[in-house]
């Protein structure tokens, strides 16, 4: 008898020590499923507050402003090149082709390619949802490639903002991108650069 009172003494004393602990993991628990709960509620506001503003955005308005940059870079490309055009020695013609972004969905855009000189450069429109720009073209040839991109006219170079202050609304005009191993910087969009840059992807 003395061993039996002696083994329920010890059961008693554990669960005496055990009920404090399951206690204190249920609260442990409730804390956290509280907390899991409150995110969850905090994430579906955030979505819905994405998603209010992004039904709200003007997305055929943007895709007209984006094809008419697009015209935009064409027209002083041609102006560019006319003289040679007209003196035979280069040859200008489009194609067309079908992009597809969200939201604004799938549309037709225009493609340049130029010839000369037994050298063929392609000239596309990438897209114009992308970060930190509101478009981008490439232009390629059998030495590489350029990227043009719309920036902020005053801009120098691509930087990310991640001030909460207010940013002015960007005076969208056409860069040309200059790359190196430690960061991107923007030359002007003018005549000279752009032969420039034709030649830097060329045989010249």
């Amino acid at each position: 008898m003395p061993q039996l009172e002696s083994k329920a003494l010890a059961l008693d004393l554990f669960f005496f020590e055990l009920i404090p602990k399951i206690i204190k993991i249920f609260f442990v628990c409730f804390r956290k499923r509280k907390n899991m709960s409150k995110q969850a509620f905090d994430k579906m506001l955030s979505q819905h507050e994405k998603v209010e503003k992004e039904s709200q955005i003007d997305w055929e308005k943007k895709k007209k402003e984006w094809l008419k940059f697009i015209d935009d870079f064409y027209q002083s490309v041609e102006n560019w090149l006319k003289p040679y055009e007209k003196q035979e020695k280069l040859k200008l013609s489009y194609s067309t082709s079908v992009l597809s972004e969200e939201h604004i969905g799938s549309y037709q855009i225009k493609n340049m390619t130029i010839v000369f000189a037994d050298q063929q450069v392609r000239i596309e429109p990438v897209g114009t949802l992308l970060i930190g720009t509101k478009g981008r073209i490439d232009m390629e040839g059998s030495r590489g490639r350029v990227q043009f991109l719309l920036a902020d006219k005053e801009s120098k170079g691509m930087k990310i903002d991640v001030s909460a202050e207010k940013r002015k609304v960007p005076d969208w005009t056409w860069k040309i991108v200059i790359r190196d191993s430690r960061h991107i910087a923007y030359d002007e969009f003018n005549e000279d650069n752009f032969f420039s840059a034709l030649m830097e992807i060329t045989n010249g």
